[in-house]
């Protein structure tokens, strides 16, 4: 059988789709690019906006006119959140939910065999985590997924119904999947999750800091990467921990989402302005050097001109280095979609582009900080003349060497920024 791939959204479903790609190839199926002709298409989903629904249903699309014969199997958060719509489209044999990825060769096997399949397992109490394994060859930078699910039901977010209830990989499995990647070669891993912070609460007495640990012994391994963290969860115990450790990538992706209090207070997000802001302190008085990246959604349900203008003034206050703008997109079933006074698209759009232009200007500000400092970089490629990778705050940096680094880390001086990337010269 021959299987392809489309992955839409977040890294937690890249490292999904990885982890079915890799159980199909254990079973003896062979697994071809998403142009290729197949005989079953997974298209693992995103519906956190609508764009993302509207992506799931073109790749279903794509597909199905690439071979009109294939069984189609929708996987992922648009088969969880709206199994009658995707089972509907054209040429889709097969649903696969959030819980069942685990299964996927038997559905695929079972929809080419003519057996369709148009619901989805419900989520009811507890749930447990997926322990599924993903062999890599050939990267620099591997993510490792050490949480699933959502119990937090900001108003806005749909996540927590199609991902179900919190739940992670046991601390045993975190390390026997980090032994693995340090022996294929990977230098720097990036735990990630669907809500990070809630990393063993459905554990026994563990917590993401423990997860972290269990790469102590592994010296293959020099930097860990962690994914987007809450502000309301951050203590100044976490952020020493991470301070004495050397491996701990200086560059922190904390969810903002909004700089106005009353926009935060109407989204269901637990925590305001003020509370932000000290999480930034706090790590920028423990790690001088660190990235604050983040998520901000304009346009929220209410938003006035003065509150987004809150939230243009605190971004700048905070220096944010990154900014990920999303325009509010109202999911049925959340709290978020029955709310009055909703914000016009243009106007949502004009939001957006003053945003990011604030956000390209903070990032090259901080990129511009780092000439004249001393940084290692995990090279990743070679373009042309150029090696080129990223620092540990993640900034893009380039070299101009002869040298055979790629998947290496060395020290380079930085001597020039331009806009949010950097040049430098390897230190022999």
């Amino acid at each position: 059988m021959r299987v392809a791939f489309c992955t839409l959204g977040c890294k937690v479903n890249q490292y999904d789709t990885d982890a079915m790609r890799a159980l199909f190839v254990k079973a003896g199926h062979e697994v071809v690019d998403f142009e290729q002709k197949a005989d079953v298409y997974v298209v693992n989903t995103c519906t956190v906006t609508s764009v993302g629904d509207k992506k799931s249903r073109q790749m279903v699309s794509r597909a199905h006119a690439r071979n009109p014969e294939a069984a189609i199997v929708v996987a992922g958060c648009f088969a969880q959140g709206a199994p009658g719509e995707a089972a509907s489209l054209p040429g889709v044999a097969a649903l696969a939910g959030t819980a069942e990825r685990a299964d996927i060769v038997r559905i695929a096997e079972d929809a080419l065999a003519g057996v369709r399949r148009t619901e989805v397992r419900a989520y009811r109490g507890r749930a447990a985590f997926e322990e599924l394994d993903v062999s890599r060859e050939g990267r620099t930078r591997a993510y490792l997924k050490i949480q699933d699910g959502c119990d937090r039901y900001c108003a806005y977010c749909i996540i927590p119904y199609v991902r179900g209830p919190v739940r992670s990989r046991t601390l045993e499995d975190v390390r026997r999947q980090l032994e693995l990647l340090e022996a294929e070669g990977y230098k720097e891993i990036v735990l990630t999750g669907i809500h990070l912070m809630s990393y063993g609460k459905d554990l026994s007495g563990a917590a993401l800091l423990d997860a972290v640990a269990q790469a102590d012994g592994l010296p293959g391994i020099r930097r860990i990467r962690l994914g987007s963290l809450e502000p309301q969860m951050f203590s100044e115990e976490f952020v020493r921990a991470l301070a004495d450790d050397p491996r701990a990538c200086r560059q922190f992706h904390l969810s903002l989402q909004s700089g106005s209090a009353g926009v935060l207070a109407r989204m269901g997000r637990r925590y305001g302005p003020q509370e932000y802001a000290a999480c930034v302190r706090m790590l920028r008085e423990a790690m001088p050097e660190s990235a604050v990246t983040t998520d901000v959604i304009v346009g929220f349900p209410g938003e006035t001109d003065a509150e987004f203008e809150e939230t243009l003034a605190f971004a700048r206050r905070v220096a944010l280095s990154r900014i990920h703008v999303f325009p509010f997109s109202a999911r049925k079933g959340t709290r978020a979609y029955d709310m009055p006074d909703r914000v016009g698209a243009e106007v949502k759009k004009e939001r957006a582009a003053r945003l990011l232009a604030l956000g390209k200007e903070l990032e090259a500000e901080f990129a511009q900080g780092h000439v004249g400092r001393v940084e290692e970089v995990l090279f990743e490629e070679r373009k042309g003349a150029y090696l080129l990778g990223h620092t540990g705050t993640y900034v893009a940096a380039r070299v101009k060497t002869e040298a055979a680094l790629e998947g290496e880390i060395a020290k380079i001086k930085i001597v020039l920024a331009r806009g949010n990337a950097l040049e430098g010269e390897i230190m022999y």
